[in-house]
């Protein structure tokens, strides 16, 4: 089986398992464990800030930052389909109590005049007042777009001008960076914090890590605390994320090569419209086809190849380690069959 679900599904190589035998370990709750702490100063080296948290998720990591960021009936400034507002279970009202104020952008990509109407509001007693800006790099329903450095930089002055911090959802900020060839530290420069996730095209089973100021983490780490994110001998699963940090970054490209692969042969098949594909992200609108993606995932399956379902009409496919040449060749010449 091919599954192009998700680069969730990446398997850690043999290098990453012998991490795993040979970790010096320690009691994380107490800053104890040498191999979560060595992480953790690596990540926040890679994105140029001062200090990083071990966290077991992208959405534990997205919220812990938010909790650190907001009171309580603050407001959260985000793109509609963004990951944090459709995929995060709602943890931003249910768990920070923050007001969500959602905005349209283009395959992810937010207009700064959006967002400034948003911070530069007059005060009003009966209004929310924005706190935070958050914004996702790459754009997961955005087809893995880049959100490019001179939008975050506008974006971030915005926030910042008037009053607000940012978070960039930063899952896949890798992907961005190896695909711009610009440093992930230089492409999140002026946001206050960073999530970025191991367990994707990093190839990791398991944890994300959100870096900021030193004091930010610090409360951070509380907040982790206060969710059940605090865990013991974290080194076990911390230190493939020291390999995949050294070792695996560049190892994208070739992740990328293979979604432009499918890029190209979708396109040549009659009314399928694909979002332009920038990193590993393939997103195909079969609207104007008379096939649902529920029939088109089951043709595929049929087939011995998975995809991820994403509305009536759209499908994804995702490039990741253990994802070869060989089975993108394989996908390229069996999509024309399924649309027969």
């Amino acid at each position: 089986m091919i599954d192009l679900r998700s680069d969730t599904f990446t398997l850690p190589s043999k290098e990453m398992m012998e991490t795993i035998m040979h970790a010096k370990l320690g009691d994380d709750v107490w800053e104890e464990d040498p191999t979560a702490i060595e992480l953790e100063a690596l990540a926040a080296k890679k994105l140029g800030k001062e200090a990083g948290l071990f966290v077991s998720s992208g959405t534990q990591g997205n919220l812990v930052a938010n909790m650190t960021h907001l009171n309580r009936g603050d407001g959260i400034v985000l793109e509609e389909e963004s990951h944090i507002n459709m995929y995060e279970v709602g943890g931003i009202g249910q768990i920070c109590g923050a007001y969500p104020f959602l905005i349209k952008g283009e395959d992810g990509l937010m207009s700064p005049s959006d967002v400034e109407a948003i911070f530069t509001r007059s005060y009003n007693v009966h209004w929310v007042e924005p706190k935070l800006l958050c914004i996702e790099n790459t754009h997961n329903r955005g087809g893995g777009k880049i959100i490019p450095k001179s939008n975050i930089d506008i974006l971030s002055n915005i926030a910042h001008e008037n009053g607000g911090v940012v978070h960039i959802d930063g899952a896949r900020i890798f992907n961005a960076a190896v695909a711009t060839d610009m440093p992930a530290s230089k492409i999140v420069e002026n946001a206050d914090s960073i999530q970025i996730c191991l367990s994707k095209s990093l190839g990791c089973p398991i944890g994300s890590l959100v870096v900021g100021t030193e004091e930010f983490i610090h409360k951070a780490r509380k907040n982790r605390k206060a969710v059940g994110g605090a865990m013991r001998q974290v080194g076990i699963i911390a230190a493939p994320g020291i390999y995949a940090l050294n070792n695996m970054v560049d190892r994208l490209a070739e992740d990328h090569k293979h979604a432009k692969m499918l890029e190209k042969a979708l396109n040549e098949i009659e009314n399928i419209r694909v979002k332009p594909v920038d990193t590993n992200l393939v997103i195909s609108d079969i609207s104007s086809t008379s096939y649902t993606a529920n029939e088109i995932g089951q043709k595929l399956s049929q087939k011995g190849i998975k995809v991820s379902i994403m509305g009536d009409h759209l499908f994804r496919m995702v490039t990741y380690f253990g994802i070869t040449t060989e089975h993108i060749e394989t996908v390229v010449s069996t999509l024309p069959e399924v649309f027969l």
